[in-house]
């Protein structure tokens, strides 16, 4: 009878090493690889975007607003409960309503050949009621870059922690400009897109090449939703986003975020930063149709410039 050959103990650790090496030496190939090719795919988004764009520009005059804004007559307040004593503390003031809240992402649904969502959705009526609960939960594959990991449905909550509606995230931001107050006032950006902003390719001074359109904003950074504001609602740091606080912000910096005084990327980045999911670099498209991958490293200068529609502006220090 012919002995049953096997390994003996000190080949199969040889095996398992030689194996475990191998392993370590493919798999940051691997990942390189599979990096670059969320890469190539988010820039297909945004060239999507951008041709949308266009085409909305086109058939409107103007680029999309960055959201819809119906102002509304402000209500009396109530009287006094029965019983309630001067110097009671007050309820704390609401955030003021910003109906019906559509955004830029919404607005352009046709031209990305969504025309089935958008013919569901009930453009009067804000963004957080019931009836358009299916629109906004909608997943759509263009709004999502393949290399955020926080991206699907989640819900959008008040100051309080009270949730106030169910949404589909944006990996994408519109460009409110340099500067600014993007969530207390949100109609005065000096970039293309603002609340009930109208900018046409021509009030782009900067000349298309040299002006952002949308950039990236990941929802692994602050997720946020692609149909637009939920009045109410902030948009937060996500928990265990790559950054050293965990911050909210009102409604209206849903759709947008602007350039200020952070390099892209920083730990120190806000919800109303543009913030990529890639490796060091950020993804925007330009006013001419063009998409960039522009470095994390990017001068603040640079960025000051490209954020804005108009040329030779003066810095406003209050922005911050």
């Amino acid at each position: 009878m012919k002995p049953r050959r096997a390994f003996t103990l000190i080949e199969l650790l040889v095996v398992i090493a030689i194996i475990t090496v191998l392993v370590g030496l493919l798999l940051p190939a691997v990942q390189k690889a599979r990096e670059a090719a969320n890469r190539t795919r988010c820039l297909n988004n945004l060239k999507q975007i951008g041709l949308a764009m266009f085409m909305y520009a086109d058939t409107h005059n103007s680029l999309p607003s960055a959201y819809i804004y119906h102002a509304t007559p402000l209500i009396h307040p109530p009287l006094p409960l029965p019983g309630l004593r001067k110097l009671d503390r007050p309820p704390p003031k609401p955030a003021p309503p910003q109906h019906p809240g559509w955004g830029w992402a919404a607005l352009i649904l046709n031209e990305i050949e969504q025309n089935n969502l958008a013919r569901i959705i009930n453009y009067n009526l804000p963004v957080e009621s019931p009836s358009n609960l299916p629109a906004r939960t909608a997943i759509l594959s263009v709004y999502d870059c393949p290399s955020d990991t926080s991206t699907g449905v989640f819900t959008v909550k008040a100051e309080r922690n009270v949730d106030v509606a169910s949404a589909a995230t944006n990996s994408y931001a519109a460009c409110f400009g340099f500067g600014g107050l993007p969530n207390s006032a949100p109609e005065s950006g000096n970039g293309a897109f603002y609340r009930n902003s109208q900018t046409r390719i021509s009030d782009i001074k900067d000349g298309t090449s040299s002006t952002f359109l949308i950039g990236e904003r990941a929802a692994l950074f602050a997720q946020s939703p692609w149909a637009g504001v939920v009045s109410g609602g902030t948009i937060r740091t996500t928990p265990g986003a790559p950054v050293y606080s965990a911050l909210y912000e009102q409604a209206p910096v849903m759709v947008m975020a602007r350039i200020w005084n952070k390099p892209l990327n920083s730990p120190l980045s806000e919800p109303y930063d543009f913030f990529s999911p890639h490796t060091m670099v950020g993804n925007f498209l330009f006013a001419d149709g063009s998409v960039h991958s522009l470095s994390i490293a990017t001068e603040l200068t640079i960025l000051h410039a490209l954020a804005t529609i108009n040329g030779g502006e003066v810095v406003d220090e209050s922005g911050f």
